[in-house]
């Protein structure tokens, strides 16, 4: 499963960390337990117990943590009405699949060495570590991701009210904590209708720190495009051990798209045979 980066040591990331700890021990225990007893109950975890109401507690309970991601994200910015609609559907819908991996994960663990089936009390002990792992560590980093997507997403927004009157820049933080894979996009400078903005728009990792800004038309030499979108792909290229690029993913436009996660997170493939039902669910809940 994903292992999201840590981020640095600044001032920025630190207040981020800050305010995603404390948004994380709002989190309601009692969701997870729920859910993990009736997985227990049923002996598996399948699709169609994501409608149940232990199961849909939980995915509501992970879905408002990161919907006030969201609310504080787009505070300095309110977007349209539609686009709010848009990214916390979107929030919804990670939500679900989220929800189902880590309990599909938690069910590899319902039978002892005697292959019988463990008591709650020893089964709520094992899956204890997935459950630290996908509601606090990743959900920290969750959190601070959604703060920061739903940012650059209104941003996008009012961007767009301007049409083509100014360019966009990329900028990075500017210290010596940039990670070299972005550095090489700093003040990249091309129109707002260029299709890079469609790829490399930020934030374009997890706790990235970069953002797209609007410049005078003129004030700056605008970038090549095909180069410009080389740089990117390259920024967006980190190959883990088995050949994969891990940071693939990050290449979409929350503005443009209107979701706050990235449409290719690991969730979703690993989640896949639940995507109907996820989908019913969300349009159920809107």
């Amino acid at each position: 499963m994903t292992v999201y980066d840590k981020g640095c040591s600044c001032s920025r990331c630190a207040q981020l960390d800050t305010g995603a700890k404390k948004a994380v021990t709002k989190f309601n225990g009692k969701t997870w337990e729920a859910a993990v007893k009736l997985v227990l109950d049923k002996g598996h975890m399948r699709p169609e117990m994501l409608k149940s109401k232990q199961v849909k507690a939980l995915i509501k309970e992970t879905a408002r943590l990161l919907s006030d991601a969201v609310d504080f994200g787009i505070s300095d910015n309110t977007p349209p009405t539609r686009m709010i609609e848009s990214l916390k559907n979107d929030v919804f819908v990670f939500s679900g699949f989220k929800t189902y991996v880590s309990l599909k994960e938690a069910s590899s663990l319902i039978l002892d060495e005697q292959n019988k089936v463990k008591t709650f009390e020893r089964f709520r002990t094992d899956v204890e570590k997935i459950n630290s792992r996908y509601n606090k560590d990743y959900l920290e980093s969750e959190y601070i991701f959604a703060t920061s997507s739903a940012q650059e997403a209104a941003n996008w927004a009012e961007y767009e009210k301007d049409g083509d009157r100014y360019n966009l820049q990329y900028r990075t933080a500017g210290d010596s904590l940039v990670r070299p894979a972005h550095a090489i996009l700093n003040l990249i400078t091309l129109d707002i209708n260029d299709s890079f903005w469609d790829y490399y728009y930020t934030p374009l990792g997890w706790r990235c720190r970069c953002r797209v800004v609007q410049v005078r038309k003129g004030k700056y030499e605008v970038s090549d495009s095909n180069k410009s979108s080389q740089l990117g792909e390259q920024a967006t290229t980190a190959l883990d051990k088995n050949g994969n690029n891990t940071a693939e993913m990050f290449r979409f436009n929350p503005g443009k798209q209107q979701v706050i996660f990235p449409p290719n997170h690991p969730y979703r493939a690993e989640g896949k045979e639940a995507t109907s039902v996820i989908d019913q669910i969300s349009n159920v809940e809107k």
